[in-house]
C-alpha cells in the first residue's frame, strides 16, 4: 500500500473540528505569569509581597509540509495547498 505522506516525520497529531491532522513540529507551547510586587502603605515591613499577575501565552506554530492536492486542512475558509 503506497502512503500519501512521509509519515515518519509527523510526530504530533492535532484534533481540530473532527479532523485529525499530523504535524512535524509544534512550538510556542509556553506560559508566563508576571510577578506583581506590592507593599501596603501602612505595612511596618520595608519588604514587598510578591503576587501572581497577568498570564501571557506564546503563539503556537504548527509546521507541516504542503502536499499538492491536500485540501484537508482549512483556515478561515481558505484552503492551504
Amino acid at each position: 500500500m503506497a502512503t500519501k505522506y512521509p509519515l515518519p516525520v509527523f510526530h504530533f497529531r492535532v484534533e481540530w473540528g473532527g479532523t485529525s491532522i499530523s504535524f512535524s513540529e509544534v512550538s510556542g507551547l509556553n506560559m508566563e505569569t508576571q510577578v506583581i510586587e506590592y507593599r501596603d502603605g501602612l505595612s511596618p515591613d520595608y519588604s514587598t509581597v510578591k503576587m501572581p499577575g497577568m498570564q501571557k501565552y506564546g503563539n503556537i506554530t504548527l509546521k507541516r509540509g504542503a502536499m499538492q492536492g491536500d485540501n484537508e486542512f482549512t483556515l478561515g475558509g481558505i484552503h492551504i495547498n
